[in-house]
């Protein structure tokens, strides 16, 4: 995928289908989070650690149905000095099928309050 460091592939289950047979909505989602996740990993970042999810926006483009791989293409697009934004784009069958944005937010569980972006946090964003 051009532009896009780290490419995660989900394949669709069947419990990933509504009643239209194509993947539903809610679970754009959690591809989006397996990917979050996969791409903090790489780094051998703590990814339940210092940070929070603050909003996500997703543009569907082509409905996905069941047995495709879903890549999905994830890089940091903003640093700020509490928060952080990722984009991706997925792809099935060579097809943009959605195109995503998250917030994510350095933040202290104990303290229940926003924190500036760890410096762990900074290198994997800077790392592309």
């Amino acid at each position: 995928m051009d532009g896009y460091p780290f490419v995660h592939r989900e394949t669709v289950r069947f419990r990933d289908l509504d009643a239209m047979a194509h993947v539903n909505n809610a679970v754009f989602l959690t591809y989006l989070e397996q990917a979050r996740l996969a791409w903090f990993g790489e780094a051998d970042v703590q990814p339940l650690q210092d940070v929070i999810l603050a909003r996500t926006e997703i543009d569907f483009r082509s409905p996905v149905s069941h047995g495709e791989v879903v890549e999905i293409g994830v890089r940091s697009s903003r640093i700020g000095t509490k928060s952080f934004e990722l984009e991706y784009e997925l792809q099935a069958g060579g097809r943009v099928v959605a195109e995503a944005k998250s917030v994510l937010v350095g933040y202290d569980y104990e303290q229940a309050e926003s924190t500036p972006i760890p410096e762990r946090w900074r290198r994997r964003l800077t790392d592309e």
